[in-house]
């Protein structure tokens, strides 16, 4: 393969290089050793992808040999156990906005000579093994996910526990360019969970790949183990990217949902009363008090948006941003209190989780959609980084009804 010195690098590239593509390559590393963004763009069947894959990992190359090869291992809480450099190299975090997309950027890595350490990040729904969790959906796979994966539940889901293990027995796992398929028959075939051996090992690798919103959405982003201070950041295939924030930073709150909270909140009294009825317990957990408090709240709020005037149906009731602060703290939901009640929320939560999957036979597992959880994601929006979004986003944003 020919290799060409590019501001100093040299770029191992799989087939002759047109010109436009060394112009687009110079400007990646350029952009890379002067520590800035860059905003590029070039026809369609220019090789794009394959540009900013050689490009990039030529100048990481040029840092620091890859983590492939050297075995690197984690213990059993996740962490990197081989022996590291003193200077920790920087990652490279590529995304694209599907998996399709991103499954072909894996098979332009195979076309290259460059074999960084590497993993792709995907959903429960794409990467679980479990024979009643897989046939689930959203929130309420995750649920019961999360229930299986509790020690202390009799289905406790043996391919999470296998995932830690085999990451320490197969070390070199990630060294060739793997997808999601073959995470997902690696799982099938050897048994440990494809979702965890994933998560587990994107803390050692060179290169990640992922969907955007693993970045964007902060739940998502807050749940990776990545310095993103010393990371190289490609979004590949960008004309989405601002409707995808804008997405991330909206919420629809229908009317069905909103009765639907008001419904599990009252299931969490009754729920709450029997439960201290039948232990005769005082505990202040699961205080049926709380979740009365969360009904009549989201009773009011119910009430509150009904009263809103609508002249009409197609042009709604659209105010500036700060009207939604303004309806919520009439309702007494501030900086003060959301946190509180998000509290509640995930109490609420937990109870109805544990009713759902406490009475159900092993042969009839099933997820549960607590809905209320949705209303929570809501109030951590509204009130994220202690309280109102900054003034400049609050000036372009919109609440309508």
């Amino acid at each position: 393969m020919p290799i060409y010195k590019i501001r100093g690098i040299d770029v191992d590239f799989p087939y002759d290089a047109y010109d436009c593509q060394i112009v687009y390559m110079e400007k990646v590393i350029q952009s890379l050793q002067e520590n800035c963004n860059a905003l590029l763009e070039s026809p369609t069947g220019t090789g794009k992808t394959l540009c900013l894959l050689c490009a990039t990992l030529a100048w990481r190359k040029s840092l620091g040999p890859f983590s492939t090869g050297k075995g690197k291992s984690l213990n059993s809480e996740g962490s990197d156990i081989s022996t590291s450099q003193p200077d920790k190299l920087p990652m490279i975090v590529y995304t694209s906005r599907t998996h399709s997309q991103l499954r072909q950027v894996v098979q332009e890595l195979k076309r290259t000579n460059y074999r960084p350490k590497m993993v792709i990040l995907g959903s429960r729904e794409q990467l679980c093994i479990h024979e009643q969790v897989r046939l689930l959906h959203g929130k309420a796979q995750t649920n019961a996910c999360q229930y299986l994966r509790k020690k202390r539940t009799k289905r406790y889901c043996r391919h999470f526990n296998l995932a830690g293990d085999f990451l320490k027995t197969n070390p070199h796992l990630g060294d060739e360019p793997i997808d999601i398929e073959d995470l997902v028959n690696l799982g099938r075939s050897c048994g440990p969970c494809p979702y965890y051996v994933s998560r587990e090992l994107h803390k050692v690798v060179d290169i990640l790949f992922a969907p955007y919103n693993y970045l964007i959405d902060r739940g998502y982003r807050d749940s990776l183990s990545i310095e993103w201070k010393n990371s190289i950041l490609i979004f590949d295939e960008a004309h989405n990217l601002e409707s995808i924030c804008a997405d991330a930073a909206s919420f629809d709150l229908p009317s069905s949902l909103l009765t639907a909270c008001i419904g599990e909140a009252k299931n969490c009294i009754d729920l709450s009363i029997r439960r201290r009825e039948r232990e005769n317990s005082s505990d202040k957990a699961c205080n049926p008090d709380n979740f009365a408090i969360l009904r009549a709240l989201l009773l009011k709020l119910e009430k509150r948006i009904a009263e809103v005037q609508i002249e009409s149906k197609e042009l709604g009731f659209t105010k500036p941003g700060p009207y939604m602060y303004e309806l919520l703290a009439d309702l007494n939901i501030t900086n003060k209190t959301a946190s509180k009640l998000i509290g509640i929320i995930e109490e609420a939560a937990l109870l109805l989780e544990e009713d759902a999957n406490g009475s159900t036979e092993p042969h009839e597992m099933r997820g549960s959609t607590c809905r209320l959880e949705s209303m929570g994601e809501i109030l951590r929006i509204i009130f994220r980084d202690g309280g109102y979004f900054s003034f400049t986003f609050l000036s372009c944003s919109r609440a309508r009804v």
